[in-house]
């Protein structure tokens, strides 16, 4: 008996297309960007184009109509070093659909306080200028960074697009809560598993060579989908960012059938992330 997969779109049109309509919902994806290469971009992306569509969605229905695209209810930003309006900022300088209707869709979790509250940065420093001193003393130091991402995901996943900015932050954050290797790998794990019951699609973004080779094939592992953004060298001086899919499950039938795996990609203020060319044809 065959089961048709629910897809979420990626909002990235040029994407959309090649895999046949977005990406399973129920995925844990791994954004595995070496820096600047376009990872970042990828997501800022598609939290634009989706809040737009969602938009243009609801409008349909206000007329009796509809699309029939599902979408993801809300975007959940989860953020262990940056605020609020650092990302906005960022997302605003690409102008492929308007910034507020992002801020009408976004969930954004601040998890600064956690992530700092066992290093040496000042509590001060991880709160905005208009906490009170009841907030800096009732902050949860007690929480470890893993239980809040814990609790953050069981609270806000479920049919959300959520966004891990990042799972570099993430890792690194173990030493100092005296968590092994193994405890990040179940993690990972755990969150893979209830992706699925969670029916969303979770972006988590990683710096490449930050760990060792085997530390990213270990996490690799543990995910759906592997999306890898590499520079390449394509003369003298000379670099273009592209992007392959590693893995993904549910996807990999149609690209290979297709016979596609590689990317050029752009990114621009005026058309944001996009895919230019498929510069590698496999079987061909």
């Amino acid at each position: 008996m065959s089961r048709s997969i629910v897809k979420y779109p990626t909002g990235i049109m040029s994407m959309d297309t090649i895999i046949k309509g977005g990406l399973p919902a129920g995925s844990f994806t791994l954004l595995l960007g070496e820096v600047g290469a376009g990872s970042q971009e990828f997501a800022y992306t598609s939290m634009l184009m989706l809040s737009q569509m969602k938009k243009e969605r609801i409008a349909l229905e206000t007329d009796g109509k509809s699309n029939g695209v599902n979408l993801p209810d809300k975007i959940c930003y989860i953020s262990f070093t940056r605020t609020r309006d650092n990302i906005l900022l960022d997302i605003s300088a690409l102008k492929v659909a308007s910034v507020t209707d992002v801020e009408s869709n976004l969930i954004f979790i601040d998890l600064s306080g956690e992530y700092f509250s066992r290093t040496q940065v000042p509590m001060s420093w991880t709160r905005d200028e208009m906490a009170t001193l009841t907030d800096l003393k009732t902050a949860n130091t007690n929480r470890t960074v893993f239980k809040a991402v814990i609790d953050t995901l069981e609270k806000y996943a479920p049919n959300n697009l959520v966004i891990i900015d990042s799972l570099t932050d993430l890792l690194r954050s173990a030493g100092s809560e005296n968590l092994t290797w193994s405890d990040l790998v179940s993690l990972l794990k755990g969150i893979q598993r209830m992706s699925k019951q969670w029916n969303s699609v979770i972006y988590a973004l990683l710096t490449a060579d930050i760990f060792d080779a085997s530390k990213e094939e270990e996490v690799s592992d543990c995910v759906d989908g592997v999306m890898v953004f590499k520079w390449d060298i394509t003369g003298i001086n000379q670099l273009q960012r592209t992007m392959y899919i590693k893995k993904f499950r549910g996807l990999m039938p149609y690209l290979e059938e297709d016979n596609v795996v590689r990317f050029e990609t752009k990114v621009s203020a005026s058309r944001a992330f996009e895919i230019s060319n498929i510069r590698e044809i496999i079987g061909r």
